[in-house]
């Protein structure tokens, strides 16, 4: 078993603070997976987790993200499996399998496009971080 902890902290400037207590997940596996993709290149899949899973923590970031005025042709996307493309316009992080499962739902392969537009190719560097069940359930 590993124990991945995430602690998050909010500010409005000249506004009001929230903070989420250290949250611990206990996880009988991870992953930490890093890809590169250049802007042009064909999409590109990851294999998230082998066999019937389960994810209860996703953490993906990048060194590249969408400008907040791309268009939808022109942006850094990931999708889960067959569901709709995702802009990564900022990191994304995922908590809690209940919430992965409905809003992403089995999450066994990512793939990445890289449309980002310049004069010279915009090199993505993903990285992605998950914990999972590594057993299956028993009926």
């Amino acid at each position: 078993m590993a124990i991945i902890k995430v602690g998050l902290n909010v500010q409005v400037v000249g506004g009001p603070v929230a903070s989420v207590a250290p949250l611990e997940f206990e996880v009988e596996a991870y992953d930490k997976i890093e890809v590169s993709l250049e802007s042009g290149q064909p999409a590109k899949i990851v294999d998230v987790q082998p066999g019937a899973d389960s994810v209860n923590f996703l953490l993906i970031k990048s060194s590249e993200y969408t400008p907040p005025d791309a268009p939808n042709d022109k942006q850094l996307t990931y999708k889960i499996d067959d569901k709709p493309a995702i802009n990564l316009d900022q990191p994304q992080i995922y908590l809690g399998a209940g919430a992965i499962s409905s809003l992403l739902g089995d999450v066994k392969k990512i793939t990445f496009e890289n449309k980002l537009e310049s004069s010279e190719p915009i090199t993505a560097n993903i990285e992605i971080l998950v914990g999972r069940d590594a057993t299956p359930p028993t009926s």
